[in-house]
Order: C-alpha cells, then structure tokens, then sequence
C-alpha cells in the first residue's frame, strides 16, 4: 500500500509516511484538508493534496446525490446477477500491492521513498561517526588527561571535542531510528561547513576544504530528500567527505 509523507503549509517538519487510510482519519479528525502538503516524488517538491486529482478524488471522494426513479431502483433490483463482474481475492490483493496498471505507479513511489527513507538514517550515522573521529582523534591525549584528573572543564577550552562528542551522540540517534535529530544534523552540517571550510581555507589546505564540503552539503541533503536516487548520490558523497577527513586527522596526528 502507497504510503505519503504529510505537513502543513506553515510546517517544517514533514509526518510520516502514512497510508490513505491514515490521511482519511487525520482528514476526518480535522488534522488535514485539502491544502495539507505532501510529497510528490515526480516533481521532487511538496504539493498540496488539491492540485493532485487521483489523490484528491481518493481521500476527498464527491458526495452524489441519489435520484433515481421507481422503474430505474426495479431495474437494477431485477437485475441478472451473473451481468456484475466478480472481483476475486487475488485482484484485490493485486491492487493493494500495486501490481495493477491503476495502481503500479502508485506503488513504485511509495517503495522508492521508503527505500530513500532506509538509506538516509544508517548512511548519516557513518558520517556522523567518522565526523567524531576526525574531532576526537587528534585530542586523544587531552581526553585522557581530563580523565585522569577528573577536570572536566577543561573541555570547554577544546570546541573541537566537544562537537565530536556532539557528532557521536548525533550517529546513535541515527542508529537507534530518531529522526527527531534531523533538524540538529542540519544545523551541524551547516556549522561545521562555515567553520571548518574556513580554518581550511585560512590553512590553505584545499583537499580539506573540498571534503568538509562534500561532507557537509551531502549530509544536509540526506535529511530533507526522500528522491532515492539523490539519497544515494549524497550518501556516498557524504561518507566519502567524512571519511577524507577522518583519515587527514588520523595522518595529521
């Protein structure tokens, strides 16, 4: 069954991915209308449920006002029942796989943001774990000293560390499936792309420049595109990025 990821237009924060029956109970329960926003994979953009006709005819079906005359309810009540078509049980569960011309399409974008949605979580947990290792590699030694004697302040004279920490604790969440910690990752991305691309531009070291970048931009991406194709793309970039400078810091240390 298709699947859809949902939010309001005053929203940020996409919910989901609901089936249509879920949308259809949000909708009869007044948490969604005609103007809530969802994702279409074909325009890669947020369109609102209206400006989408089979969607809008599924979860908004027109109310027909019966009118029939006496001799039309007799007709159909007389009716010969061997004239209905009968609907077996493999063609329902056909349909509902979407293995049905009407409903193939439907099926094919739901599996492909479901299968961009599996990629993102594990994929940004590497980058987060090889981020760490590049910030907490090189400061082995002062980890150890503050451990030793116990003067844990002394990590505030070290931001380096701290966003490390910060980097691995991100990678859990993605491990353990919190996509609540997407919005942080942005914004780490985003940080750690201003500051780092600066020191490396000040040192004059283009190799790290190019992958705090790539790092950086990759994993921003990975947490706002469900198109699977760019998942995969930014996915790999991102982990290559990452990976670069974990093994700078390694060599450098």
């Amino acid at each position: 069954m298709s699947e859809y990821y949902i939010r309001q237009p005053e929203e940020n924060e996409a919910r989901g991915p609901y089936t249509i029956p879920k949308i259809t109970d949000l909708i009869e329960s007044g948490k969604a209308d005609r103007e809530t926003l969802y994702y279409d994979e074909d325009r890669e953009d947020w369109i609102p449920i209206v400006e989408s006709q089979s969607l809008s005819d599924i979860l908004f079906p027109e109310k027909k006002h019966l009118n029939l005359r006496a001799k039309e309810v007799a007709d159909t009540i007389n009716a010969d029942e061997s004239e209905a078509r009968t609907v077996t049980v493999d063609e329902m569960l056909a349909a509902s796989e979407g293995r049905t011309e009407d409903t193939k399409h439907l099926k094919t974008k739901g599996t492909n943001m479901e299968r961009a949605a599996a990629i993102s979580l594990p994929a940004l947990g590497v980058m987060m774990i090889l981020s760490a290792i590049s910030n907490i590699y090189p400061g082995w030694a002062i980890i150890q000293l503050i451990t030793e004697e116990k003067d844990y302040l002394l990590l505030l004279q070290h931001p380096k560390l701290i966003l490390g920490c910060l980097d691995a604790f991100l990678a859990l969440c993605c491990f353990l499936a919190v996509t609540d910690a997407f919005p942080v990752i942005r914004f780490r991305a985003m940080v750690g792309l201003g500051y780092f691309a600066y020191i490396a531009w000040s040192w004059g070291d283009t190799n790290q420049l190019i992958a705090v970048a790539v790092g950086s931009i990759a994993a921003f991406i990975c947490t706002i595109t469900l198109n699977l194709y760019v998942m995969i793309v930014c996915a790999a970039a991102g982990i290559l990025g990452m990976g670069a400078l974990a093994v700078f810091s390694i060599m450098g240390s």
